[in-house]
C-alpha cells in the first residue's frame, strides 16, 4: 500500500510505531542506491527536524546512499552542491521498537555527539518507499522514535 506525504503527515508518532510494527524489514541487498528523505509526522516534528539535524553536523539532509557491502552515508544539499556526511553501517537487530529482529543503521565510531549514539530503524512500504525511525541508543531516550521516509531517488 502507498502513502501520500499528506497521509504520513496526518499521523501521530504513536501511528508510525504501530505502522512500523505492520511493515517488512528490508533485504540489505535490495536497497541499494540513493533516496530523497522526507520529514513526516506531526507538524511540531517537521518544523523542529531541519533545525535539528542542522546544529547536530547534518543541515542540508537531503537523503541516504545504501551500498552493496553493508555501508549506507547521509547525502548533503549545501549551497547547490551535494557531499556526504557521517557513515552507517547495517547492523542485523532487534527493534527498539517492536522487538522484531530487524535492519537498522549504526552511526560508526568516530562521527561526532550525537550521531555515535543513534540508530536509523528502517522498514519497506513499497517497492520505492522506506521508513525510517531515528532513535537515541541511549538509556531512557530508546523509547522515543521520530519518522522519516526516503524515497527511491
Amino acid at each position: 500500500m502507498s502513502y501520500s506525504t499528506e497521509e504520513f503527515n496526518r499521523m501521530s508518532l504513536k501511528q508510525f510505531r504501530d505502522m512500523f510494527g505492520s511493515l517488512s524489514i528490508p533485504i540489505p541487498n535490495e536497497i541499494f542506491g540513493k533516496y530523497r528523505a522526507e520529514f513526516v509526522g506531526p507538524a511540531w516534528l517537521r518544523r523542529s527536524a531541519a533545525p535539528a539535524l542542522a546544529i547536530t553536523g547534518l543541515g542540508g539532509w537531503w537523503g541516504k546512499e545504501f551500498f552493496n557491502d553493508g555501508t549506507a552515508i547521509n547525502i548533503i544539499f549545501h549551497a547547490g552542491n551535494f557531499s556526504t556526511r557521517f557513515g552507517m553501517k547495517f547492523v542485523q537487530a532487534r527493534s527498539f521498537i517492536d522487538g522484531r529482529g530487524g535492519l537498522a543503521l549504526h552511526y560508526q565510531k568516530g562521527n561526532p555527539f550525537p550521531w555515535m549514539h543513534v540508530v536509523d530503524e528502517i522498514r519497506r512500504v513499497d517497492e520505492t518507499t522506506l521508513l525510517g525511525m531515528t532513535i537515541a541508543n541511549v538509556a531512557g531516550l530508546r523509547g522515543m522514535a521520530f519518522p522519516f521516509i526516503l524515497q527511491k531517488d
